[in-house]
């Protein structure tokens, strides 16, 4: 392992010279490698920021100074020169360091995020704050290209700009990616930007009448951020520690808000990581870093939830033109890299903007197109609006495959996927259901298509057993649940997902006489199997949040009927989910199911 001794940290940078810290980038870059080789987390998103991080604590003064990270998931080198390099090595481990920003981790992280876009509207709540607070000093906002293309970003830049007496120093990181490859207009404007760099080197070499006509290419549209009354730099080399240094400290002394362009290149420093263009190194697993492959491989019979369910997406939109699906920027994450092969013109990437993703698939679902959304568990609850006001109320036939659902490993509370159902349950006609197995979710997909109201398909993250091994002979014809083991006997588990599937082996393995219930269904209840279970206990257990959760709607049920139902629910509590492996947070919440069936 690198040794972290040599690493020095944000007090002892500001005294060394260009060539030191050029040997603290190189440093901190290894470091990083060698221990994300370990435990997993984003490594092309902080290879591509370390001398940027560098040269910003080298000029600025933290905690003072306040320093933003947008998204978060680029602050490993923040971490190892902040006093936490000694703890790394138990990056998103239980108990340990934070992927992301953390404010009970250290004074230097002064905003928390783990989603895009919030940076510069954070940076303007503490513009305010600095009216009041003298000590507060400059305000940096560190912003993705990706990101700085969202709705909420360029509300915040766009109300910035009105603010003339009001400074902000955005520095855009530009590495032409969010996850994967950037899209939209936007993209196509910092193209452009990126061409000015090597302009005044063509303009020497070529006639002028063809420089003209180039100079109208480069220069045309591309005041976006010189209109709004910024003043603009860039693009700036991200790996020249000598020439961030120059324009941070320009940007330090200068009395306005500025832009500052940077260039940087995600994954640098790494070669598999470099030349990842679909997203593959941008969140990890263990590896092995002499030959960059992933120690996550999955035994033969088994294989992703993601890339399974993407299969199945493909089978659909082969068959049927009038599907289309919609990701925002998660095309690989969501193993929609097939897709996105064969049948390009039947999938849209919207880029980082989850709310613009269901507002098409709203629209496209009221002329004759079925939508279907692929998303993040945590990523849904950014839409809320379009979820009530355009899909809800409109009963509108959008379909929602949402992926990570459940307790997830690494990111942390940033990432649990354990809100989704308390989000939509409560919304009218929304369908919500979640398969145990590949075979279930091909019905449900079926079943969704046919079923012309908003309806949800959720699936966790990791892997997935392709036989159907318990194979009792049902099949998904109405919106019934799924009898696993009898419920003739006193006491009944219900759950559903693979939750269902580990339940089956430990009730077996125990030889109790339990029953075991997979609702598949979460809304709509089967209220007809609810009534058979009376006089009887039943466990309900799940892994999300207990508030508006498939437990509180049975159990508002049992007290409306005043049914005799000796009534137990094994969900997650008021709390919020940290960081470490799906066992230990299971453990933590309670949800042990091997002790839950021992103590029954």
């Amino acid at each position: 392992m690198i040794n972290n001794k040599e690493i020095v940290s944000i007090n002892e940078i500001k005294n060394l010279s260009i060539k030191e810290l050029e040997e603290q980038a190189d440093l901190i870059r290894n470091y990083i490698i060698d221990n994300v080789s370990h435990t997993g987390g984003h490594l092309s998103a902080n290879l591509g920021v370390v001398e940027l991080t560098i040269a910003i604590h080298y000029v600025f003064n933290s905690p003072t100074d306040k320093i933003i990270f947008d998204v978060g998931h680029q602050v490993y080198t923040h971490k190892i020169l902040t006093d936490r390099k000694e703890s790394f090595p138990t990056l998103r481990q239980y108990n340990g360091l934070s992927g992301f920003p953390k404010v009970s981790e250290s004074i230097h992280d002064v905003w928390e995020t783990g989603h895009s876009s919030t940076a510069l509207g954070a940076a303007l709540g503490m513009v305010e704050a600095k009216k009041l607070d003298k000590s507060i000093g400059e305000i940096i906002a560190l912003v993705g290209d990706g990101s700085i293309q969202n709705g909420l970003s360029l509300s915040a830049l766009n109300f910035l700009a009105s603010k003339k007496d009001e400074k902000v120093i955005i520095i855009l990181n530009d590495n032409e990616m969010s996850i994967s490859k950037n899209v939209g207009g936007l993209s196509d404007f910092f193209n452009k930007l990126r061409i000015r760099k090597s302009y005044s080197l063509f303009r020497r070499i070529t006639p002028k009448f063809v420089r003209n006509t180039f100079k109208m290419f480069v220069y045309k549209n591309d005041n976006l951020f010189t209109n709004l009354g910024f003043k603009y730099f860039g693009p700036i080399d991200g790996h020249d520690l000598k020439s961030l240094i120059k324009y941070l400290e320009y940007a330090k002394n200068y009395n306005k808000s500025i832009i500052l362009h940077v260039k940087t290149t995600k994954g640098k420093g790494y070669l598999p990581s470099e030349m990842d263009c679909v997203g593959k190194w941008h969140g990890v697993g263990p590896f092995d870093k002499a030959t960059g492959e992933q120690n996550q491989k999955y035994l033969d019979g088994y294989s992703s939830w993601s890339e399974e369910i993407g299969k199945i997406l493909l089978e659909e939109v082969e068959k049927n033109k009038s599907i289309k699906i919609i990701s925002p920027a998660m095309i690989h994450g969501s193993g929609l890299d097939l897709i996105n092969e064969k049948m390009k013109d039947s999938i849209i990437d919207v880029g980082i903007n989850e709310e613009l993703a269901c507002l098409m698939a709203a629209a496209m679902s009221k002329n004759k197109i079925i939508p279907i959304v692929s998303i993040y568990s945590t990523f849904i609850q950014r839409s809320y609006d379009i979820l009530n006001h355009d899909i809800s109320r409109t009963d509108a036939h959008v379909i929602f495959m949402i992926d990570r659902s459940g307790i997830i490993s690494g990111d942390g509370s940033t990432h649990q996927g354990i809100y989704d159902i308390s989000i939509t349950c409560g919304l009218p006609n929304f369908y919500i259901s979640m398969p145990r197995s590949i075979k279930q979710a091909k019905e449900l997909l079926d079943k969704a298509i046919l079923t012309p109201h908003p309806f949800i398909i959720r699936y966790p993250k990791g892997k997935v057993l392709l036989s159907n091994d318990i194979d009792n002979g049902f099949t998904i014809n109405d919106y019934s649940w799924e009898i696993m083991l009898p419920i003739a006997s006193d006491v009944c588990v219900i759950t559903y997902g693979d939750d269902a599937n580990e339940f089956y082996y430990a009730i077996k393995n125990s030889g109790k006489n339990i029953g075991l219930v997979n609702a598949l269904f979460i809304k709509p209840i089967d209220f007809e199997l609810i009534e058979k279970l009376n006089n009887k206990k039943v466990i309900v257990y799940e892994e999300v949040i207990k508030n508006g959760s498939l437990g509180s709607m049975i159990s508002e049920y049992i007290l409306e009927k005043k049914l005799s139902i000796e009534f137990k629910h094994f969900a997650i509590d008021d709390v919020i989910v940290q960081e470490g492996s799906v066992t230990d947070l299971k453990n933590s919440c309670g949800l042990n199911i091997k002790e839950i069936i021992e103590k029954i």
